[in-house]
């Protein structure tokens, strides 16, 4: 079958994209692809400037892969600066290599005169043996481990999280400027940033996968949020996934993120849910607090890099 490669469109091509990841995972059953709270993160979120001034700059850095019925099989698209990723149907891997040649000439192509290095990276799971050989193939190199792919099967008991007295857990009011400024201000503290305010957050809510009720903050005596997770739901595949899961630095070690989470997967669960994710790097104390969440099965996440 003939396979045509094209730019991104928009709107129309934002959906289709979504539903390559949807239907990579039912075949699947594993994030071999991005998940649908990555996709809308990484709009909604990471380029949120870029979508309060409808700019969407990153759209030039996608493109897609067709076959001979019009049916999206392949995405080339960035996350952060120097990176790219590889969206595939499970039946059309042998485009791999090809989407690679265009992410790398478009990753040249972008090459500012006075730079020495201009590295291009991607990632691996431990299990993706045919990636990690093409891209060894390609002159890439394996930088070890970055990070874990955690899962939790929502068929086992949810741990019991009691919370510190006068603390309590809800989910957000979107309509509410004081609860999105609340959370700006959290989100800020726990990751030592200063990009939210209640108007960024306010982007967050027009997110396609995006639910207030999976939205949840442990508030503190005193009103203001002390810690937070959003869990992203794919109702298809019946999948949860954690992103971002933080707390101030001063209500920490009192189990607000547990409790939180713990929550989460309540309600993840009486939504039909069977399975969450959460994404993680290597520090010992977080691995340790979703292990105690029942996050205790994962995927080995490994960086790969090549120089130009």
């Amino acid at each position: 079958m003939t396979i045509t490669s094209r730019e991104y469109r928009g709107e129309a091509d934002y959906q289709r994209v979504r539903e390559l990841l949807i239907e990579s995972y039912t075949i699947t059953q594993r994030m071999h692809n991005w998940g649908l709270d990555r996709w809308d993160f990484f709009r909604f979120s990471g380029r949120v400037f870029d979508e309060m001034a409808n700019s969407r700059g990153w759209e030039k850095d996608v493109h897609l892969w067709e076959d001979g019925f019009g049916k999206l099989v392949g995405v080339v698209n960035p996350e952060d600066r120097g990176t790219v990723f590889v969206q595939i149907h499970p039946d059309h891997r042998c485009l791999e290599d090809e989407m690679f040649d265009w992410a790398e000439r478009r990753h040249q192509a972008s090459r500012p005169a006075d730079a020495d290095r201009w590295p291009l990276s991607t990632s691996v799971y431990d299990y993706d043996r045919e990636r990690a050989a093409l891209l060894t193939q390609r002159g890439y190199r394996n930088l070890g481990l970055g990070g874990y792919k955690r899962r939790c099967a929502l068929e086992r008991p949810i741990p019991d999280a009691p919370l510190p007295a006068g603390y309590s857990i809800r989910n957000i009011r979107g309509k509410d400027q004081r609860d999105l400024a609340k959370w700006a201000a959290v989100d800020n503290q726990a990751f030592n940033i200063t990009k939210h305010t209640a108007e960024t957050v306010q982007v967050r809510l027009r997110a396609p996968t995006y639910r207030q009720d999976l939205d949840l903050v442990a508030v503190a005596p005193d009103g203001t949020f002390a810690s937070f997770c959003i869990v992203w739901f794919d109702e298809v595949n019946r999948y949860g996934a954690f992103e971002p899961v933080g707390t101030h630095p001063a209500h920490r070690k009192r189990g607000l993120a547990k409790a939180a989470m713990c929550e989460g997967l309540r309600r993840l669960k009486a939504l039909g849910g069977t399975m969450a994710y959460v994404g993680c790097g290597t520090d010992v104390a977080v691995n340790r607090l979703y292990e105690s969440v029942g996050f205790t099965d994962f995927y080995r996440d490994y960086p790969w890099q090549k120089d130009f």
